[in-house]
């Protein structure tokens, strides 16, 4: 019997400096050169808060992680939830639906009895079970839906996603 060996650990990214990988480095380093240059910009009061500020940030970039993922990807996607734009589009349905079913129907009641039977055979062999009441009902509840407006009406529409 083969043995095969199974890579283990292949979430973790490698440790480039020292125990930290490079992105946590980037992200500390980034820290510390402000820190370190608002040392000579600000007076010593300033200087603290805005290390205090700008380390917590380095050290939560680097280091936190939320439900496993990391606080940048956490922080770019709730970007993305509030800036990506999310629309809906409503579309109000007629009654031709009814119309071409009834149709369906009478041109299935003019059907000759092969034709009946060549349909049937053909629904069997595609494992497909032909109930057009229950089609519809099954269609129905899929594509409409009832909506209530602000006036008391109400109609179906279908929602169409774009």
């Amino acid at each position: 019997m083969a043995t095969f060996q199974v890579p283990q650990f292949i979430d973790q990214k490698p440790k480039i400096v020292g125990p930290l990988t490079l992105t946590q480095f980037f992200y500390i380093a980034i820290a510390a050169g402000i820190v370190f240059a608002s040392f000579y910009i600000f007076n010593l009061f300033v200087w603290i808060l805005v290390s205090i500020v700008f380390v917590t940030i380095g050290v939560g970039l680097a280091f936190i992680k939320i439900n496993g993922r990391e606080m940048p990807k956490v922080i770019r996607d709730g970007l993305y939830f509030f800036l990506k734009p999310r629309i809906y589009t409503w579309q109000r349905i007629t009654e031709e639906p009814l119309y071409e079913e009834e149709k369906i129907e009478n041109t299935r009641k003019t059907m000759g009895a092969r034709e009946k039977l060549n349909s049937i055979v053909l629904n069997v062999t595609t494992g497909k079970l032909f109930s057009p009441k229950q089609m519809r009902s099954e269609q129905k509840k899929e594509e409409y839906q009832v909506a209530t407006f602000e006036t008391g009406e109400r109609r179906k529409i279908k929602r169409v996603d774009y």
